[in-house]
């Protein structure tokens, strides 16, 4: 009698263990689910783009870095719709030099949803790390007069990345 109580406490233990692992699994597959989902969606926007990282922002949402001819966008569960995504929009150009030609970027915008949630950073250091790879020298861009009522956040969003501010540009030179 005692054996058999025993053996229904340690089959109890073991069957409550089994679920708590079941319930995990899902919640696993529910959330590899979402991901998938969210994979299909960048390649249903944008078919030629390339999935060149992912990062949690400080609401820890969890974005796809994405490149996509020259913007770079995060997507997520809370940034999907092609109109209210995160984005830098840029140009890469080559200087006239014909002996020394050098590649640099133009940022044309940069376009947040949120503020202060860290998806501007994310988005610039993917920026920085891909003018790295591609040996590109330095990457500028205008400080439009729209930002003017926050300069002091503008300005200092690009000054954490070692952007040097004059008058109405800025410019970040590439070192390897």
């Amino acid at each position: 009698m005692i054996f058999k109580k025993e053996l229904e406490e340690e089959f109890q233990i073991l069957n409550n263990h089994f679920l708590r692992k079941q319930q995990q699994i899902q919640c696993e597959m529910e959330k590899n689910k979402k991901k998938y989902g969210i994979v299909e969606r960048i390649f249903y926007l944008f078919p030629n783009a390339e999935i060149i990282g992912m990062e949690k922002n400080k609401k820890d949402d969890e974005l796809f870095i994405v490149m996509n001819n020259d913007t770079i966008y995060l997507l997520g569960e809370r940034y999907q719709g092609i109109t209210n995504l995160p984005r830098i929009l840029f140009h890469v150009y080559k200087t006239d030099d014909e002996f020394f030609q050098k590649k640099y970027i133009h940022i044309d915008d940069v376009l947040m949803e949120d503020n202060d949630v860290g998806n501007g950073t994310i988005a610039m250091k993917a920026l920085i790390k891909y003018a790295k790879r591609n040996n590109i020298k330095w990457i500028e861009g205008s400080l439009s007069s729209v930002d003017n009522d926050h300069a002091d956040r503008r300005n200092h969003y690009y000054e954490k990345f070692g952007f040097k501010i004059q008058s109405s540009s800025i410019r970040l030179d590439i070192t390897a």
